[in-house]
């Protein structure tokens, strides 16, 4: 070790050469390092769509919903799987194992692609296969350009804009949404169509045997070449009203349009967009994997800025991703660069000038060599990583000041600037890479930590640990080269108060060495009083959830509301809000006919009586936050009769269920409901609890028409005909279709709307035979009335309902410790219910898991920093006493966040975690001193005074490093740059848990250590 610092301490030139060129690699590859909120997470969840469009939500269950789950079922590797049945869409969800990378998801999904392609009885009348979506963060949509005006105006404004913003560098993708494709239907009248006994499907076959085109092949002769061609294709699609169904001498020539209306319209997709209560379309925009979501939204942002639009079309840009990279980073450098400050104020005040400043010279070679792991380690520029720089700063120069305030030690007893910076370095590299291991080896663990949660924190423990090994290089390469340069060992000397202090510390010490039963009692009892009574008090919560700028606000309107009604209340809804907000609203956005929040770029609704309501809030300035405004909305709104609204703030973190989350799998409907209404009531009476739903509801009432097969027999015909003449009844079916260069129209065949508003009219429908003859629909099917549900839930195959229920803010609830009262008090009383199981879910289910993880962490933790403790003092009994620091710091931690009124977080406990390293090294620090002391010949000193004096000298290096972790993390504790609520527990854990364990350092440990050696001494 002497020869390898006095290497580089004899050679400035390469010392400075090396730091030199890990800065300016840090400036350039930091160039290329994408900026976002969280890091980008695979997600480990597929969805699994299938449409088939006018069937019930029982009809889907059945042909569609339940061949799916049989067929996935086989496929190895999913973990959960459940599915959301509604009229006309299903949705299967499957979650697979965690811990899978990208490369494995994508197997995964070609496994579950082909246990779907291998099923061959879907129903005839399906227009499409089952469509595969694995939502991936990397390519999430970051902006959402909302346009209105007349929709005329917004068609070919939209179309251009979308176009425009695809060919950026940034952007994978822009869906527009809101915007139907043209269509033209050919609405026919029942009664003609009786009349000139045609059937719907005469229709549909005359319209696909007019609109064809094929190429004969190729006309030679001696002079030229042409191309044979039968075109009869439609130049315009109105011109299917002159289609011939029929033509006889006797009577005369039957067009479409004799028997149908034939109008010009878009395609029905069952949603509408809306911005700032006006319709509109939106364009949803999708960021490419690796690019920089504060870049993509300055493009698009270009974009808008040279493009021109006409008159009365406006466009506001909402669900800006952006912002939250943009405005956390800022914050979290503005706390930095006060950290840095409050570090070097305090290196200033212990340490003289010169000292001083090259320790902190250490900060920008370390950090910005750090810096150059990230393309490397496939870490991005994110909230996560500038959190583990925030939480490393004040530790980043803690080996530095050990290792300078040894040198200086030396300096100022006379040793030369080379010898001082050699032997200082030496002395101190036992202690200090004990340290140093300690500290890593508290966040190394962390870095595979399991779960979703898992995935996105990683990358703090990762940067501190790369910075801290860095930092340790630095301190035996690049700084005892630079201490050689101290010239004065005046500049080495302690100031006076210092000497003072260590006057003053060295009696307080020896008192409480000779009351070493006294000191031992008390801090037992601090510890016994924090751990059990107050430790309870502080509740728990995996992720703690900010101001969030955006509030969903779900409408259900009563079932059978059509689309254009929803709309209007939705409007109305829009108005008030926009008015009753004014002071704090920036927008107000609308999705009417689902209420999917992740569903924004969703193209096709799935319940007309349904819509989303999303407000977008001012960052700053605001009168009130999203809590506030969930209670005063509901009591300002005025409601139409029968519409419900359900508030939803928000969430930042992993995606997760409401904080009350329980799953009721039965497939028999009426205990299902039954025990569902029972814990809603339950709930309800719990103080403290809001918006408390069920998701199942009742839904459309239904006709059952239910085939007379004898019948169908007799006439030829089977249960498919029947479907599809109801298929085209109702939703129609697209008979052919219409392309121009830009839109490619559809040509749909359907029952005049006006023809089909009651049973009796529906019954008249004509069905052509297999001998060519026509019968009534109502000479073939039994009508029966039954009940249905709005939607159809599944879970692992079972039908299931979920019950939810949310906290009001400051009641004093959390997920976990409700969890555990549901688990006492409420699922005892259904344990015998044959056929039921309960599973609770959500957050509770999420933050059992992560604490669990953690909580392994953090046991493989301490017994790492123990055994190397035990390493380096060759006795385990001294090493359990000198860990003695780790439960005061943790019980410091409770302590603090009680006195704070503050939430343990997931961010909280990876500090305390971490903590476990950190603590340690002033009593390791301390303990190499008296070790060394013992050695250097003190033994006929009595053990008292040898510790007294050890400690004494080590008091300077364990108060600095104390005061520069501290004030690393104090302004972001605080918030004295800005506050963020993800990093503030985490920087509040460490900076005050290590000042709870220094007083237990510098006052405890001593007394331990002199009682670990009496025992020792009568072991022996």
């Amino acid at each position: 070790m002497h020869r390898f610092v006095r290497f580089f301490a004899e050679r400035h030139l390469l010392v400075n050469i090396i730091a030199l060129t890990l800065m300016v690699l840090g400036v350039y590859f930091i160039r290329d390092v994408p900026r976002e909120f969280i890091p980008s997470v695979a997600s480990p969840t597929i969805y699994i769509r299938a449409l088939l469009p006018g069937a019930s939500a029982n009809d889907m269950e059945v042909k569609v919903t339940i061949p799916i789950e049989e067929a996935i079922e086989e496929v190895d590797g999913i973990d959960h799987f459940h599915s959301v049945i509604s009229d006309g869409a299903s949705v299967t969800t499957v979650e697979l194992y965690i811990d899978f990378s990208r490369a494995e998801i994508g197997e995964l999904e070609n496994d579950l692609r082909d246990a779907v392609d291998s099923i061959t009885d879907f129903p005839p009348e399906m227009e499409d296969e089952p469509t595969f979506d694995n939502f991936d963060p990397a390519k999430a949509p970051v902006v959402e350009v909302a346009l209105s005006g007349p929709m005329e105006a917004l068609v070919p404004v939209a179309k251009q804009l979308e176009r425009a913003i695809e060919r950026l560098d940034t952007v994978s993708k822009a869906t527009l949404v809101g915007l139907q494709d043209p269509e033209v239907r050919i609405l026919v009248d029942p009664l003609k169509a009786t009349e000139h006994q045609v059937a719907l499907t005469d229709i549909i076959r005359a319209i696909q045997r007019r609109n064809v085109s094929s190429t004969g092949g190729i006309l030679e002769s001696a002079s030229d070449r042409r191309q044979v061609v039968l075109w009869s294709r439609f130049n315009d699609p109105m011109e299917v009203a002159e289609t011939v169904i029929r033509s006889s001498r006797a009577t005369g020539t039957l067009t479409v349009g004799d028997i149908a209306r034939v109008q010009a319209t878009r395609e029905d997709t069952g949603l509408l967009a809306h911005t700032n209560a006006q319709p509109g379309i939106s364009i949803v925009v999708f960021k490419r994997a690796n690019a920089d979501q504060i870049d993509m939204v300055d493009a698009v942002k270009d974009v808008l800025s040279h493009f021109e639009l006409p008159q009365g079309v406006a466009y506001t840009l909402v669900n800006d991703r952006s912002f939250y990279p943009r405005n956390r980073l800022r914050l979290m450098l503005n706390n930095g660069l006060m950290g840095a400050l409050l570090v070097a104020v305090v290196l200033f005040v212990f340490i003289r000038g010169e000292t001083t400043l090259w320790v902190l010279a250490g900060i920008p070679i370390v950090f910005l060599g750090a810096l150059t792991m990230f393309s490397q380690t496939g870490m991005t520029l994110n909230v996560m990583a500038m959190t583990g720089f925030v939480i490393v700063l004040g530790m980043v120069v803690d080996d530095a000041v050990v290792v300078a305030e040894r040198i200086t030690t030396l300096r100022a007893e006379g040793q030369s600037e080379l010898d001082a910076a050699v032997n200082g370095a030496v002395e101190m590299s036992r202690p200090v890479f004990a340290a140093a291991l300690t500290t890593v080896l508290a966040f190394l663990p962390m870095i595979a930590v399991g779960g979703l949660a898992g995935k996105i924190i990683w990358q703090i423990p990762a940067v501190v640990v790369i910075v801290l090994i860095l930092s340790l290089v630095e301190s035996f390469t690049i700084l005892p080269a630079h201490m050689t340069m101290l010239r004065s060992a005046e500049q080495a000397r302690k100031r006076a108060f210092m000497l003072n202090l260590e006057d003053r510390y060295r009696n307080v010490l020896r008192w409480t060495l000779s009351h070493r039963s006294v000191v031992v009692a008390i801090a037992a009892t601090i510890f016994l009083v924090i751990m059990v009574v107050i430790r309870p008090l502080v509740p728990f919560v995996l992720f703690p959830q900010d101001d969030a700028r955006l509030l969903y606000l779900k409408v259900t309107a009563p079932i059978g509301t059509p689309l254009e009604r929803t709309e209007a209340i939705v409007t109305n809804l829009e108005q008030q809000i926009m008015r009753i907000a004014a002071e704090d609203i920036t927008a107000v956005t609308a999705r009417i006919g689902h209420q999917d929040i992740a569903g924004a770029s969703k193209a096709h609704g799935d319940a007309e009586h349904q819509a989303l309501i999303t407000a977008v809030f001012k960052d700053v300035d605001r009168h009130h936050t999203n809590a506030e405004w969930i209670q005063i909305l509901p009591q300002e709104l005025m409601v139409p009769d029968g519409v419900s609204l359900y508030f939803q703030s928000e969430y930042f973190g992993p995606p997760t269920d409401q904080p009350v989350t329980l799953h009721l799998l039965a497939d028999d409907d009426g205990t299902r409901r039954a025990v569902a209404l029972q814990i809603a009531d339950y709930l309800r009476g719990i103080p403290g609890l809001t918006e408390v739903e069920i998701d199942e509801r009742p839904g459309t009432p239904q006709i059952d028409l239910n085939p007379s097969y004898d019948k169908l027999a007799l006439l030829g015909l089977d249960a498919r005909d029947v479907a599809i003449t109801l298929q085209a009844a109702f939703h129609g079916i697209e008979a052919s279709e219409h392309r121009a260069t830009e839109d490619t129209t559809k040509l749909r065949v359907m029952i005049d709307p006006s023809a089909r508003r009651d049973l009796e009219a529906l019954l008249e429908i004509p069905v052509r035979t297999a001998a060519g003859e026509l019968v009534r629909l109502r000479d073939v099917v039994n009508p029966i009335e039954i009940p249905a549900v709005d939607h159809i839930y599944h879970r692992e195959g079972m039908r299931a309902a979920t019950v939810r229920a949310s906290f009001v803010p400051g009641a004093g609830h959390t997920a976990l410790s409700f969890a555990q009262r549901l688990q006492r008090e409420l699922l005892p009383r259904f344990a015998d219910v044959p056929g039921l199981e309960i599973l609770i879910a959500g957050e509770a289910e999420k933050t059992l898991e992560t604490t669990r993880e953690l909580a392994q962490t953090a046991l493989l933790v301490v017994v790492g920093i123990c055994f190397v403790i035990w390493i380096m003092l060759g006795s385990l009994i001294e090493a359990l006493f000198v860990m003695v620091v780790v439960p005061f710091a943790i019980a410091g931690v409770f302590l603090v966040f009680f006195l704070h009124n503050a939430q343990l977080t997931i961010f909280a406990m990876m500090g305390a975690i971490g903590l476990a390293g950190v603590v340690v090294n002033g009593s390791i620090v301390m303990v190499d001193a008296i070790h060394r002391r013992l050695e250097e010949g003190w033994a006929t000193t009595s053990t008292q005074e040898i510790i007294v004096e050890a400690v004494t000298s080590r008091l300077r290096p364990i108060i600095v490093t104390t005061l520069t972790t501290l004030g690393g993390v104090l302004p972001m504790a605080y918030g004295l740059g800005g506050y963020d609520v993800f990093v503030a527990p985490m920087s509040m854990a460490i900076g005050w848990g290590l000042v709870f364990s220094t007083l237990v350092t510098l006052f405890l440990v001593p007394v331990l250590y002199s009682i670990a050696k009496d025992l020792r001494r009568r072991f022996e």
